[in-house]
């Protein structure tokens, strides 16, 4: 159930924007930036959050020069129960700092997992990440993050334990270009740890999952392409097949376009 063990967001990153600049050409102080995306599955930390079946998703961004920013994420979701839309705000603060010849890019805030439909699912979850441009190789990046939630899975969840539940993830994320190609790689590792014994059918009070894509790029008309496995360790005794595929690794293939 969603409300033990489910719950993705990670904003992917916007690769183009568009400037409200004065009538006068001057540096704009607002910039907004998007994408809408087709996936053959929505994975959230490695779990289905579709059953296994397709996604139409969006993300947008509005920044300040200052640093602020303010975001959306909207997918279709299905656990089977009320809720059928996912629709995260979220607030957040980026800036560069210095790491002795480094200069990486520090981006903290707040997201708000908001579902249509079923608001006992609904919770606030807090973000830290440090963002590490041509680290290795040229135009590469490599982000490493924290989040944390006092309220993991909404009230739904809390009822179920009888408890608030707190939850930690912790998650690397590296992608690179391919030579001078319209070809890339990302791979990410993810630790998810909670204060109770929530994850998987014999459960368990932490988790691993894991991703490894390749990627291309249709310059022409912005259009990405990604092919990716996704999945996490979770123990799947006594669960149907279809059931035990929206957690193990799979195959996920996601169209996206940005603007």
């Amino acid at each position: 159930m969603k409300n033990l063990h489910h719950l993705l967001f990670c904003l992917i990153p916007l690769t183009s924007s568009y400037a409200i600049a004065s009538e006068h050409a001057a540096p704009a102080d607002l910039s907004f930036s998007g994408n809408v995306s087709l996936t053959s599955d929505y994975r959230w930390r490695g779990q289905t959050q579709t059953q296994n079946d397709p996604a139409l998703q969006g993300n947008f961004v509005l920044s300040h020069a200052s640093g602020f920013y303010l975001a959306a994420f909207a997918s279709n979701v299905n656990f089977d129960d009320e809720a059928h839309l996912e629709l995260d705000p979220q607030i957040g603060y980026t800036a560069p700092i210095t790491l002795g010849s480094i200069q990486p890019a520090v981006d903290l805030g707040m997201l708000r997992y908001n579902y249509i439909g079923n608001r006992d699912l609904n919770y606030n979850e807090y973000y830290f990440k440090i963002i590490f441009n041509t680290l290795l190789l040229q135009n590469d990046s490599f982000t490493p993050s924290i989040s944390y939630t006092d309220h993991y899975g909404g009230k739904a969840a809390s009822d179920s334990i009888g408890k608030d539940i707190s939850n930690w993830y912790f998650n690397l994320l590296y992608a690179a270009p391919i030579a001078q190609t319209n070809f890339g790689a990302n791979a990410s590792l993810g630790y998810s740890k909670a204060n109770q014994e929530i994850y998987g059918t014999e459960a368990e009070d932490h988790f691993f999952d894991w991703k490894i894509g390749a990627t291309y790029r249709y310059a022409p008309l912005g259009i990405n392409a990604e092919l990716a496995a996704v999945g996490s360790n979770l123990k799947t005794e006594g669960l149907t097949d279809e059931n035990k595929k929206g957690v193990k690794t799979a195959a996920v293939f996601t169209l996206s376009k940005s603007f």
